[in-house]
């Protein structure tokens, strides 16, 4: 299955916890034999952050741990809905903008041929809470 993951930042776990939970899901989806592509946008904070506290070597032990796994920064102009042509799923995790979850809904409503599905990490299991209107 050809799978592509929009994400807030899957090097960096710099204040996102996530990070850490994607990165499993992730490395056991190619494990099992997928085509992951994992897209993140130009200048994610998290990222950002880690390198100026740490520098590059802030990101060694994410590589040693994890060197199956790698993203592509999306930048100004990046064409989303050309990266979701030819996925059979497109995953939307909740840290991206708006404004690209936007752009990825309205590929799939306009004829998308994938599986959309959006990730909250933090949602708790079961709990409805009906004024939730986050994207």
């Amino acid at each position: 299955m050809r799978i592509v993951y929009f994400t807030h930042s899957l090097a960096s776990c710099w204040n996102h916890g996530n990070a850490h939970f994607l990165r499993g899901v992730l490395r056991d989806l190619i494990a099992r034999g997928h085509d992951v592509r994992v897209l993140e946008p130009d200048g994610a904070w998290s990222l950002q952050n880690l390198l100026a506290d740490h520098g590059e070597s802030g990101l060694d032990a994410y590589r040693g741990a994890y060197p199956e796994l790698s993203s592509q920064v999306m930048p100004k102009g990046f064409e989303v809905e050309a990266a979701c042509d030819g996925a059979d799923l497109v995953i939307v995790h909740e840290w991206n903008d708006p404004a690209l979850v936007a752009v990825v809904g309205d590929a799939r409503r306009r004829g998308g041929r994938f599986t959309l599905l959006f990730h909250d990490t933090h949602h708790p299991r079961g709990q409805r809470t009906g004024g939730d209107q986050r994207l």
